[in-house]
Parts: C-alpha cells; structure tokens; sequence
C-alpha cells in the first residue's frame, strides 16, 4: 500500500498506477467523499448530466406518484371545503 505525503496546502499525489486502474486522469475532477470514516476519491464523470440519469430514479414513475398526489391534494382540499361554515 503506498504512503503519500500530504503537502501543507492539503495537496495528495496519487500513484500513478492507482490513477490509471480507476481512470483518474490529468487534467481532471474527481470528487473527494467520506465513508465509513474513510476518504474515498473517485473520478468526476465527464459529463454529469449523462451519468447522473437515473439516479433519482423512484420506486414507480413519476405519472403516478404525480396522480396520486394530485389525488390526496383534492381529497384534503374537499375535506377542507366540508368543515367550512
């Protein structure tokens, strides 16, 4: 496991054998995350829009989570409209 110094302005050099494994390249973006107390880097995707598709995605399409919605807001709405003098 290589040891790196980390420079006083927070700077790391990362191997150059582990950049080419996880396709970190130069000049690029990586994003720097925490997990489970460790630091994890991983490479920017070059174009995130494409990448973060379907990331979001729900358990079921957005017609129906919308229609549902749309549903208990008129019923809550005529509920409402009920207790009104």
């Amino acid at each position: 496991m290589p040891t790196v110094k980390v420079s006083a302005k927070g700077q790391v050099v990362i191997p150059a054998q582990l950049r080419q494994k996880y396709g970190l390249q130069a000049p690029g973006r990586a994003i720097i995350t925490e997990k489970e107390g460790q630091i994890v880097i991983t490479p920017a995707p070059v174009d995130p829009v494409k990448d973060a598709r379907g990331m979001l995605k729900g358990k079921q399409s957005l017609i129906k989570t919308h229609t549902a919605y749309k549903r208990e807001e008129r019923k809550l709405e005529e509920d409402h409209e009920r207790q009104l003098p």
